[in-house]
């Protein structure tokens, strides 16, 4: 589509740190949920340990025959699971960072043409005004 390289939309400061604080306070609640599984999946240090020891261990691509896993174990999804959980809050956390960065440095009447890209990646929304 080829309105992407010809579309730009001029913003302010101003208003781009209005779509950040949203996109913040959206990112924060998600940023909650995943936190709260992590929250519960450590206060079970018996799952907590078999993640530590089963990450730990040598991965091959498809698990050696001859690993042995207890049905106590936490099971190859759950692991999955959490592993995604944990990247999901790393990369949440490195954009509330980026977000941050970006609104303490604007200044409010600096004006800015935006790629649509861009103009999403902030915040703005259909909700968004002007």
């Amino acid at each position: 589509m080829r309105y992407r390289e010809t579309l730009s939309f001029r913003k302010t400061g101003a208003e781009i740190k209005a779509a950040i604080k949203g996109r913040c306070h959206e990112l924060e609640q998600r940023l909650e949920k995943r936190l709260a599984v992590l929250d519960e999946f450590l206060t079970n240090t018996q799952l907590v340990r078999s993640y530590l020891i089963r990450t730990a261990a040598p991965t091959r691509h498809g698990g050696d025959p001859g690993d042995l896993w207890s049905r106590d174990d936490i099971s190859s999804e759950h692991l999955r699971e959490i592993r995604q959980v944990c990247e999901r809050v790393f990369e949440i956390q490195q954009e509330l960072r980026r977000l941050q960065l970006a609104s303490q440095h604007l200044a409010d009447d600096q004006t800015f043409d935006l790629s649509i890209s861009d103009l999403v990646g902030y915040g703005f929304n259909l909700e968004t005004q002007s």
